[in-house]
């Protein structure tokens, strides 16, 4: 179904405040600016600020603005918080190693009683927010990511401060933003790249090649490992 005007304004503000670009406790844009910046009637913004507010995001003070409430995390996201589901998002999910990835964290978590909410974001920085921003909505209790393109810029490493502030544990597997303290699970690749280079050395093979994906961090390790 077609999202009215004000459904996409308030999806937008909303994506916003889950990245920090709107802080806890910052002033929004006023309605006059918000109405020149989506070109719609001041109602249009009204209504959409109107469903932030009664979601939790956002609140208004009489002679002041509209501001992110700090208690935006509502109870319903709490409730669900409670329900012990771990969120795991991978770049891929039926390809190469994820399928017995996921196999082997689903199976660890129903031993504790835990289930798994499970995301793919095919390797798309765009796809990790909508994953991201999934997972903050869902309220879940715990994220085991791989990072999306780790060895470049990536303009979604604020939804991570998101779950510090919100006091959810995150885990990286298979790499990491190096720009986050995240613990992360991941075999030594540089001493990968070496084994392998010396393993072809030895065995008499001087001219080597080397074909690594330069875009993640598992492709400049082994390269690293290679030279």
């Amino acid at each position: 179904m077609t999202k009215t005007k004000y459904q996409l304004i308030s999806d937008e503000i909303r994506s916003k405040i889950l990245s920090n670009a709107y802080p806890k406790g910052s002033n929004i844009p006023s309605e006059t600016q918000l109405q020149k910046e989506y070109d719609v009637s001041r109602h249009t913004v009204r209504q959409a600020i109107a469903l932030l507010v009664n979601e939790g995001y956002l609140r208004k003070e009489k002679g002041a603005g509209t501001f992110v409430d700090d208690r935006y995390l509502s109870p319903s996201l709490e409730q669900k918080k409670q329900q012990k589901t771990i969120g795991v998002i991978t770049t891929y999910v039926s390809d190469y190693i994820f399928p017995s990835i996921i196999r082997g964290i689903e199976q660890e978590l129903r031993k504790d009683g835990y289930s798994l909410l499970l995301a793919s974001t095919n390797n798309d920085l765009e796809q990790e927010a909508a994953c991201l921003e999934q997972m903050l909505n869902q309220g879940v209790s715990g994220l085991i990511v791989e990072p999306t393109k780790s060895n470049t810029y990536n303009p979604n490493l604020s939804y991570y401060l998101s779950f510090k502030e919100r006091g959810i544990p995150v885990v990286m597997i298979n790499a990491n933003y190096e720009e986050l303290s995240l613990p992360t699970v991941c075999v030594d690749d540089t001493q990968a790249g070496f084994l392998a280079t010396d393993y072809l050395l030895n065995h008499g093979h001087n001219h080597l090649g080397l074909l690594i994906k330069l875009d993640d961090l598992q492709g400049k390790y082994r390269m690293k490992g290679f030279i």
